[in-house]
């Protein structure tokens, strides 16, 4: 019987993730699942170095890294980049010890069936278009006085796939929608109900209604997600006496808008195997 560390958002914070691995390795647990926002930016260097230095610390303590996409992922690059370089379990190999779930991948770990869905939509993307316009701006000054170090800027701040289509949603489901144990994604289903919510643009709806409608076909005991930075529990019904508990995590130290932020919020250490029956899932919501 194994562990995993289920963690939130990292944003590439190198410092909070090593800490992590720390933890994890306290707990006993053998693999770490980040649920987006880890930081997928292998098109600047500091992102290169970052993966470089993750891998490098898991490696030395016998740990596998897996991560899903955020919307501030890159994730067109990864599947560029590692898209024919698959593990065993179907996981793309971004280094030894990294590995990460594309949309719709399905898998068990201990006979506990598991399901990842990336994405979301990002509230600040028109901030980020500006800033790459700016950058943009900038490359075509320093070419007007004939510099060759001109970095192209599109697609380094915003990332168009960063959320699922329904097309896309449809045909995932469409190839296997049999029952999962644990669903992990980015975005928050849209029964979920977080006590704090900074995702109310109606622009986050179609997103969170995707991920609704695989909660109500995939029928997971447990969905865990980032995004919302914020630590908080709900359950969602399912019908028929059946529910979902949904654990939202918070994210690394620097992206939270909490005065009341604690590391801890931010991982959850879930037992395999994990059975739907078990206390922790079972138990009907108050």
């Amino acid at each position: 019987m194994g562990k995993v560390l289920i963690i939130g958002d990292l944003h590439g914070n190198t410092e909070h993730a090593l800490a992590l691995l720390r933890e994890a390795t306290a707990r006993g647990c053998d693999r770490v699942f980040a649920l987006g926002d880890f930081g997928a930016w292998e098109h600047v260097p500091s992102g290169r170095r970052y993966f470089d230095v993750v891998n490098k610390a898991a490696r030395r303590v016998d740990l596998t890294v897996y991560f899903l996409d955020g919307n501030h992922d890159k994730s067109s690059l990864v599947h560029e980049l590692y898209g024919e370089k698959l593990d065993d379990e179907g996981f793309l190999r971004c280094r030894s010890n990294l590995r990460y779930a594309p949309r719709g991948h399905r898998w068990t770990w201990a006979d506990t069936r598991f399901a990842a869905f990336g994405g979301a939509y990002s509230v600040d993307k028109q901030r980020r278009l500006q800033w790459e316009a700016q950058r943009a701006a900038k490359g075509e000054r320093r070419r007007a006085r004939g510099s060759r170090r001109v970095r192209h800027t599109a697609g380094t701040l915003w990332f168009p796939e960063e959320q699922m289509t329904d097309a896309e949603l449809d045909a995932l489901l469409d190839a296997d929608s049999s029952p999962v144990d644990v669903l992990f994604t980015h975005d928050k289903p849209r029964a979920a109900a977080p006590d704090f919510d900074r995702k109310k643009h109606p622009d986050c709806l179609p997103n969170q209604d995707r991920i609704q409608r695989a909660v109500e076909t995939l029928r997971p005991a447990v969905l865990f997600h980032g995004h919302f930075h914020y630590r908080y529990t709900d359950h969602i019904s399912l019908g028929d006496d059946e529910w979902t508990r949904v654990e939202g995590l918070a994210a690394d130290p620097d992206a939270s808008p909490r005065p009341d932020y604690h590391r801890d919020d931010s991982w959850y250490v879930l037992p395999l195997p994990h059975a739907r029956d078990s206390e922790e899932t079972s138990r009907a919501a108050s």
